[in-house]
């Protein structure tokens, strides 16, 4: 009997890991499909507050209220969008009549010390492999493929929006959907409903915190002097969705500018004041706000970036968490993986109120009393 219920283990962990699998490459082959889909019914869990506070206080017919909130969806995406392509266009433009001769003459002075200082071998190799990243023609188009990628981007979000317009248009009726299928169903429903409320806060609560990071990140460019500083705060504040790299990432740029343009001073400058501005806002106050519904580990939050990006590029690391709530649901709901949640699972953190946003789930509870 051990030995039996041994092999029906054994082969029951084979048909999940050969399951994970497919799923995985399924997603890999879709995500073209997939991705403005899931893009777009996050985009609507996270503005139906919007559309709510049309419709509760300033008594907007539903319709009207869905109309208005994809408005401000693409007039907020369309501005970012817009004022990030003009940037980086002109960002590619200085990079090549400006900041190409500028860093090679910097490291002809590099090489010039090296020499100096009978360190030849070292200073061949490393102005060698320099100069290769500093071809222009590299250079023109990397950015001619960061323009195209821009361009298929607002193409994208425009059916983005258009499903978006959808997904809101039928809230109520999912509403009262979830409202049955609770009566009938009772906990797996509620936890489910209760995880797409938690989406909501986390979305919220990170778009919030984005914004005020691309603006500490606009003003400590601007105050130092380097060049472009809406264009990194736009970087800064969308790349604050990518938990832990995004931060690093978004500050290697201006750093580098600062070192070049003004000196190592300034570039120690901006790498202190992103450090603080992730310090303060990343590492302080979001783990505070979001602490109370969010109970993954923090190594968990870095192998899904990591994990995601690789399935479906920037976009899943931007989704990685989102996502690995829901994959925590599902392991909870099981009784065979309810383990793997508990090993993901950090009970330790700690313990905040957060303010009340109105859910796209919400079970209306009160009403029914």
């Amino acid at each position: 009997m051990p030995t039996k219920h041994t092999q029906k283990n054994g082969l029951k962990a084979l048909l999940t890991i050969a399951s994970g699998i497919v799923i995985i490459a399924g997603l890999q082959a879709g995500k073209g499909m997939l991705l403005p889909i899931v893009l777009a019914c996050f985009f609507a869990i996270v503005s139906y507050p919007v559309t709510n506070f049309l419709k509760k206080f300033l008594k907007f017919p539903h319709w009207l209220a869905v109309f208005f909130t994809v408005v401000v969806d693409f007039a907020v995406l369309g501005v970012l969008g817009f004022i990030g392509y003009i940037l980086a266009a002109d960002l590619s433009k200085t990079i090549t009549d400006k900041y190409v001769p500028l860093a090679q003459h910097k490291v002809e002075e590099l090489k010039g010390f090296l020499v100096q200082n009978n360190w030849e071998n070292i200073s061949s190799q490393l102005t060698t492999d320099i100069f290769s990243y500093l071809d222009a023609p590299k250079i023109v188009s990397f950015s001619t493929n960061i323009m195209a990628q821009a361009a298929t981007f607002i193409a994208t979000t425009t059916l983005i929006l258009i499903l978006m317009t959808f997904f809101l248009s039928e809230g109520p009726k999912f509403n009262k959907n979830a409202n049955r299928i609770a009566d009938e169903q009772g906990e797996g429903i509620l936890k489910f409903i209760k995880a797409l409320s938690n989406i909501q806060q986390y979305l919220i609560i990170k778009t919030l915190v984005s914004g005020l990071t691309g603006l500490l990140a606009y003003i400590l460019c601007k105050s130092v002097g380097v060049d472009f500083p809406l264009l990194w705060g736009i970087i800064a504040f969308a790349f604050n969705f990518i938990p832990t790299f995004g931060s690093i990432i978004a500050a290697i740029p201006p750093a580098l500018i600062a070192l070049l343009l003004i000196g190592p001073t300034a570039c120690l400058i901006v790498v202190l004041g992103y450090l603080a501005i992730n310090m303060v806002l990343g590492n302080c106050i979001e783990p505070k706000l979001l602490g109370k519904q969010f109970g993954i580990a923090t190594s968990v939050v870095l192998l899904s970036v990591i994990f995601w990006g690789w399935v479906w590029g920037p976009i899943g690391m931007l989704m990685a968490v989102p996502i690995t709530l829901l994959i925590k649901l599902g392991l909870e709901c099981s009784t065979d993986l309810k383990w793997a949640a508990m090993l993901i699972d950090s009970p330790n953190e700690p313990k905040f109120d957060i303010p009340k946003v109105p859910s796209i789930v919400d079970l209306n509870k009160n009403k029914k009393q």
